[in-house]
């Protein structure tokens, strides 16, 4: 109903006392009144139909994140490559020539299915031009290298004890060989000529904007995989870092170790071979039971620039199953520094594998040693060796190390006598008493191998970390 003004309907007090008195007096002239009800000044009211205004478009609810496709990286590596004179007369074709396919032949399998594949060439190429020779001062193949690289190694570790057995000059010869011939193979711990570090320098120098973000750069090793990942970071101009990129995730390698067999640091291997232990600057004497600030410092550099990193020091004492108390201080502050995977070479036989969780909470998988890969030494604990295996993981929180499924394979390096010949690389679940009788430490030494001796340092060393094939392979 439309309101009405109340103005309209109030009439003059005059009239009101006029009509009063007409009635009073009689019959009078009556001037009507114009009760008008209506408003001129009011609007007339628009009515709207609400069925036809537009439905407002409600605000959606937010959906679930997109799960993070996981990705797996798997990493291998191998022991002490050692040469000695049976090892690489194996080695020696008919017309002079030299070629070591064999050494990797029982272990191909692994080497593809692995996404990273590490070895530890013990014996340096000191050159083609000089003698090959033994213990104790090695000069091996280069052949030897190039069967490595055939085989698929991708990283290639040389910061050994016996890095400098032929001297400044080997030392370069071996550090320039993989440069100039397999560019592809990831070296570590050795360093070239000058002009190589000159160069390397050079290319691997780099503006503080680059520092995220593929694709990556030249130089890296990458022969497995190249999609580039959102996580991959950008090399460094600290020579002593080496970079892998695998699937687009950078992994950082640090290889150096405690000494070259000798007390104090000979100058001219200075900023060639990368030192694991501290050295007085002035005397050069080194402190073989500490690991260098140095190393601790170039952990930390890798941990801000990697997505994984994994150091390999050369250090222990040989011979010894168990690692010595500092080579645990010193593995808590390498973990502690940033170092997700430690695996230690040098001792000559297997060392326990353990997970290692810091006081200040930061943990690792460390292998102490994988005992040697070839060589033709003469107990049977030394030709008892280890595979480590490890997988990376990322399942949307960054690359980790997965503790369920990491772990070693146990093998045997087995050699003949009569010569002294390399005969195969076994597993130890394919190995059996009849091959253990056949093996050239009896007839060598008169010591025989035991198949309860090698499955009880099995158990002892690797215990709930031992692996078998299927385990990495898969069953067929």
């Amino acid at each position: 109903m439309q309101k009405r003004s109340v103005s309209a309907i109030i009439l003059p007090a005059a009239a009101i006392l006029s009509l009063t008195a007409c009635s009073k007096g009689g019959t009078a002239d009556i001037t009507p009144v114009d009760l008008d009800m209506s408003y001129a000044g009011e609007e007339t009211v628009e009515v709207i139909d609400v069925t036809k205004l537009p439905t407002a478009t409600p605000t959606p609810t937010p959906g679930p994140e997109p799960e993070h496709e996981r990705v797996d990286i798997s990493l291998m590596m191998v022991g002490d490559n050692l040469l000695h004179t049976g090892i690489f007369m194996t080695g020696k074709q008919d017309d002079g020539s030299w070629n070591f396919d064999f050494e990797f032949q029982d272990i191909q399998e692994f080497l593809d299915k692995a996404d990273v594949s590490i070895i530890n060439q013990e014996t340096p190429f000191g050159g083609d031009d000089r003698e090959f020779t033994s213990y104790p001062t090695f000069n091996s193949p280069t052949a030897v290298g190039d069967a490595e690289a055939k085989a698929g190694f991708d990283v290639v570790l040389a910061a050994t004890n016996h890095a400098y057995d032929q001297g400044y000059s080997g030392l370069i010869n071996f550090a320039d060989y993989w440069k100039n011939n397999h560019p592809e193979v990831l070296l570590c711990g050795i360093h070239g000529s000058a002009a190589d570090n000159a160069e390397t320098a050079e290319a691997a120098a780099v503006s503080e904007d680059d520092f995220i973000g593929p694709p990556a750069p030249e130089g890296w090793r990458n022969i497995k995989n190249t999609t580039p990942h959102p996580s991959t970071r950008v090399q460094t101009d600290n020579e002593r870092i080496y970079l892998l990129d695998v699937k687009g995730y950078t992994i950082a390698f640090i290889n150096a170790t405690y000494s070259h067999n000798w007390e104090s640091v000979a100058a001219d291997a200075i900023g060639h071979l990368d030192f694991l232990c501290p050295y007085d600057p002035n005397t050069r004497k080194l402190n073989m039971t500490e690991v260098s600030q140095t190393v601790l410092d170039d952990i930390k550099q890798a941990d801000g620039i990697a997505d994984a990193v994994v150091v390999c020091p050369h250090w222990g004492v040989e011979y010894t199953f168990q690692p010595m108390p500092y080579q645990t201080t010193m593995a808590k502050q390498m973990i502690d520094a940033g170092a997700d995977v430690i695996i230690g070479a040098h001792p000559h036989v297997v060392e326990p594998v353990e997970w290692i969780t810091t006081d200040a909470g930061n943990e690792a998988l460390v292998y102490y040693s994988l005992g040697n890969y070839t060589s033709t030494q003469d107990y049977p604990e030394r030709v008892y060796e280890a595979m480590a295996w490890v997988e990376l993981y990322d399942d949307g929180d960054g690359l980790k190390v997965s503790k369920e499924d990491s772990g070693a394979l146990s093998m045997i390096n087995h050699y003949t006598y009569g010569p002294m010949r390399f005969g195969h690389i076994y597993f130890l679940e394919d190995y059996s008493q009849e091959l253990c009788d056949s093996h050239g430490l009896l007839p060598r030494t008169g010591r025989r191998l035991k198949m309860e001796d090698l499955q009880s340092w099995e158990q002892q060393l690797l215990g709930e970390y031992a692996l078998k094939k299927a385990d990495v392979l898969g069953s067929d």
